[in-house]
C-alpha cells in the first residue's frame, strides 16, 4: 500500500464491529479500525469497512486522534465505503502517521451521573463503558485512593460524605454558591492526575448562597417545609419553625391561639449539611400585614443579621455558628389591618472556616458588606 517504505511494525491492534446496529435499527454496520507501529518514527491507521447498509442518519467516516489530527474519507454515499479504497485494496482505507500511535481511552461524559444532597455526592459511572474504554474497578478512586467504587446494577458509583468521609472533597464559595469539588481518576503516581492513558472526571455539587423564605401567620400552625432542586445542582431543605419558648424542644402544632405582646420563638434551619463546616445566617427577617414579600408596609425584625434597634423585644439567641439559627420576638399586630402577620427572612449559607458567619452586633447594626447578591427565593407557608 505504500511502495519503497522499509516498514517492520512491532505491534498491532485490532477492533471490529460486526453488524453494529444504526441508531434507528433500520440497518446494520460491518467494519474494522486497524493500529499498527514500529514504535518508534512510524505507525498507520487502516480503516477496513464490510457490509454497510444504507441509513438516513447523520454519518461520518473517518478517524480523529487526540492532539487534534483527523482525516476524513471524502465518500458521501455510506454504502460506497465498502468498494472505495484510497490504497487500491475496495473496501479499505489507510492512511501514514509520522509519530508513534498513542492509544488514550476515553470515557463519554453522557455515561457518568451525578447526585449531590447536602453534604453528600455521588458520581456513577457505566461499568461496560469503562471496561470497553481499558478501565477496571479497582484502578479508579476519588481524590482519596482508598475510597473505591462500588458496583451497583452494571454502575460503578463514587460517593463522599462530609459527615462521614470527605473522600478528598474540597470545599470553595464564591461569590453565589458553596461548591463541593472531588475527581475520580486513575492510580496513576500520587494523587488523581491526568496522563496519557489516565483518567480523570471532575465533578462538583453546587449550593447557592442565599434563600429566601417566608411563613404567613394567621391561626393555625401547620408544619411547612421548602425543598429546593437545582438543575443539575445540588439539593437541600430549609424550614421555618414556630415554638413557645426558648428551649425550642416542641414546636407548635394544632389549633393555637397568641396574644399580642406574647413573644414568639423562630427557628430557621437548613437539614443535609455537616454543621461543623456550613452555617445558616439570618440576613434580615421581616412581617408584613398580608403574604407578599415586598408589601411596602412592613416592620423589621432582623436587619443586616442583627436585631433591629427600633424593636426592643427581638432577641437574636443564634446566628451564623451552625445549620440551625433561632430568634425571637413579642407578637404584635398591624393598625389598620387584620390580626394576621406574615414573617418573612432572608438568609444565606456560610463557610464556617471563613471565620465571618457568626454576626457581632454589639448593640449596633453590623455594617459588614458582602460581595453576594440575591441569588435564588423560595417561599414556605405556615398558617399560624
Amino acid at each position: 500500500m505504500f511502495p519503497g517504505n522499509n516498514f517492520y511494525p512491532t505491534w498491532l491492534f485490532i477492533a471490529t464491529w460486526e453488524t453494529m446496529s444504526f441508531a434507528n435499527n433500520t440497518g446494520n454496520a460491518t467494519f474494522q479500525a486497524v493500529l499498527v507501529s514500529n514504535g518508534t518514527d512510524a505507525s498507520y491507521i487502516m480503516l477496513n469497512y464490510g457490509q454497510i447498509d444504507s441509513t438516513d442518519q447523520y454519518w461520518r467516516a473517518g478517524y480523529e486522534a487526540v492532539d487534534g489530527s483527523y482525516s476524513f474519507i471524502p465518500e458521501t454515499d455510506i454504502v460506497r465505503l465498502s468498494s472505495t479504497s484510497n490504497v487500491q485494496i475496495p473496501g479499505r482505507w489507510a492512511f501514514q502517521v509520522a509519530a508513534p500511535v498513542v492509544v488514550t481511552p476515553f470515557v463519554p461524559v453522557t455515561y457518568a451521573a451525578e447526585t449531590c444532597s447536602g453534604s453528600t455526592g455521588s458520581l456513577s459511572l457505566s461499568r461496560c463503558q469503562l471496561f470497553e474504554a481499558g478501565y477496571s474497578v479497582d484502578v479508579l478512586h476519588l481524590n482519596d485512593q482508598s475510597c473505591k467504587g462500588e458496583v451497583h446494577n452494571d454502575r460503578l458509583v463514587f460517593n463522599f460524605d462530609s459527615n462521614a468521609n470527605m473522600c478528598g472533597t474540597t470545599l470553595e464559595n464564591n461569590a453565589t454558591h458553596i461548591i463541593f469539588k472531588n475527581n475520580v481518576g486513575t492510580t496513576d503516581g500520587i494523587g488523581v492526575i491526568s496522563r496519557t492513558g489516565g483518567l480523570n472526571i471532575a465533578f462538583s455539587c453546587v449550593y447557592p448562597l442565599i434563600q429566601s423564605i417566608s411563613m404567613p401567620m394567621a391561626f393555625q400552625a401547620t408544619g411547612s417545609v421548602i425543598s429546593k432542586e437545582l438543575s443539575t445542582e445540588g439539593t437541600y431543605q430549609i424550614k421555618m419553625i414556630p415554638y413557645p419558648d426558648s428551649q425550642f424542644m416542641h414546636p407548635y402544632s394544632g389549633s393555637v391561639t397568641l396574644q399580642t405582646n406574647q413573644q414568639l420563638y423562630i427557628a430557621v434551619e437548613v437539614d443535609q449539611f455537616d454543621s461543623n463546616q456550613i452555617a445558616l445566617v439570618l440576613d434580615k427577617c421581616w412581617a408584613t400585614p398580608v403574604d407578599q414579600v415586598d408589601y411596602n408596609i412592613r416592620w423589621d425584625l432582623i436587619i443586616n443579621e442583627c436585631p433591629n434597634p427600633a424593636d426592643g423585644t427581638v432577641v437574636v439567641m443564634q446566628n451564623g455558628v451552625s445549620t440551625s439559627s433561632r430568634f425571637s420576638f413579642r407578637m404584635f399586630t398591624f393598625t389598620s389591618f387584620n390580626s394576621n402577620i406574615y414573617l418573612h427572612c432572608q438568609v444565606h449559607l456560610c463557610l464556617l472556616s471563613s471565620g465571618n458567619c457568626a454576626p457581632s452586633c454589639n448593640g449596633e447594626l453590623n455594617r459588614r458588606r458582602r460581595s453576594v447578591e440575591f441569588y435564588d427565593s423560595a417561599a414556605i407557608t405556615m398558617g399560624f
